[in-house]
């Protein structure tokens, strides 16, 4: 009789979407926008130690930008958590990271990263998560960027 394995369904209840949002000629947002199932939440920047991994974001380095201060998000829900004991800071449902950028290139490009995240319920923590992404950004309508 041959043997018969199951497939072991992958929960992935987080999905990343990386944009670029101009805001002057010289400058602009990467926008990274995680969309969260119901009942999951990830995890804020500023999450302490004594809790769940938090969320990062990695650059790549770019000649032709300057990343302006560090990644914004969102004030986060802050809720105690049994499951690690310790009070959390997470984002449920979406949740938008923002990067400042100076563009110091008027032709196109692309920005490159990664980001390192960590999804929980109240039953169960998924293993910490890296996803590599990358932006075009499109060329400066001006003749000369400064």
């Amino acid at each position: 009789m041959p043997l018969m394995y199951k497939a072991q369904a992958v929960l992935q209840p987080v999905s990343w979407q990386t944009t670029w949002h101009e805001l002057s000629d010289t400058t602009g947002e990467l926008l990274l926008k995680a969309t969260i199932q119901d009942k999951w939440h990830i995890y804020s920047q500023l999450q302490s130690a004594d809790g769940p991994i938090p969320t990062s974001f990695v650059f790549t380095e770019n000649p032709s930008c300057v990343f302006i201060d560090k990644v914004k998000e969102p004030l986060p829900e802050k809720a105690y958590s049994e499951v690690f004991q310790t009070e959390v800071l997470s984002f449920s449902k979406e949740v938008v990271f923002t990067q400042k950028i100076k563009r110091l290139d008027k032709k196109s490009f692309t920005i490159k990263g990664e980001l390192e995240f960590m999804s929980c319920n109240d039953n169960m923590c998924l293993p910490p998560k890296t996803i590599k992404w990358e932006v075009q950004v499109p060329a400066s309508r001006q003749s000369s960027v400064k």
